[in-house]
């Protein structure tokens, strides 16, 4: 259960790299209440679980929780829900991960899932928002005249096959807005496997 690259799994190692990396900016104790918000099959969810107090993993599609659900990890509390609207009690968790699930959200429900997160999370806790698309690397992806094309097609249907582009500091700025008393845009380790076009976001209530 890895990563994949071009739909192909990435290596042990590069996995490994890869949660190193996070926990350089994202530490979890045992102490910590963890909301993975886009969890997927669980990656992280289950590579938490063995390091804090309890996970709260929350998808849309059932079929990609199944694979969590039949880990039966005894601290995962598994959700199948759309998170743009996701309610949950105020100061809940210490931690909240949303890795990877962010493009698939339009600028207005980017707006109000931030100020959810902030109100979900603890004076203290930190939110961690990873694999962002950059709006200012874009052309690093679409780095072809065919593969501009299909986006400019893409554009008149009016959606894009990696998601909503953000500014570094569009987020920046909402972080703040939405009540964070940190919020830095950080550039990936070249070694993260997109990190030629995306980017993360570290904030701090």
């Amino acid at each position: 259960m890895l990563r994949t690259l071009n739909k192909q799994p990435i290596s042990p190692e590069l996995w490994h790299h890869t949660l190193d990396d996070l926990a350089r900016h994202f530490p979890v104790d045992a102490g910590d209440d963890l909301l993975d918000l886009c969890c997927g099959n669980g990656l992280f969810a289950a590579h938490f679980a063995e390091s804090c107090r309890s996970v709260t993993a929350v998808d849309v599609s059932d079929s990609l929780l199944e694979r969590l659900r039949a880990m039966a990890l005894p601290n995962v509390t598994v959700e199948s829900a759309d998170i743009r609207k996701l309610r949950l009690a105020p100061g809940r968790f210490s931690r909240v991960l949303v890795y990877a699930g962010i493009q698939y959200l339009s600028e207005a429900e980017c707006v109000s899932l931030m100020r959810r997160m902030f109100d979900w999370l603890r004076p203290g806790g930190i939110l961690f928002v990873g694999d962002i698309p950059d709006r200012e690397l874009m052309w690093t992806f679409y780095d072809t005249p065919e593969r501009r094309a299909a986006y400019f097609e893409n554009c008149l249907a009016g959606e894009d096959v990696v998601g909503t582009w953000y500014g570094r500091d569009w987020l920046e700025h909402l972080a703040l807005d939405s009540g964070f008393r940190e919020a830095d845009a950080l550039s990936q380790d070249p070694k993260l496997i997109y990190s030629h076009f995306r980017f993360d976001l570290r904030c701090v209530r």
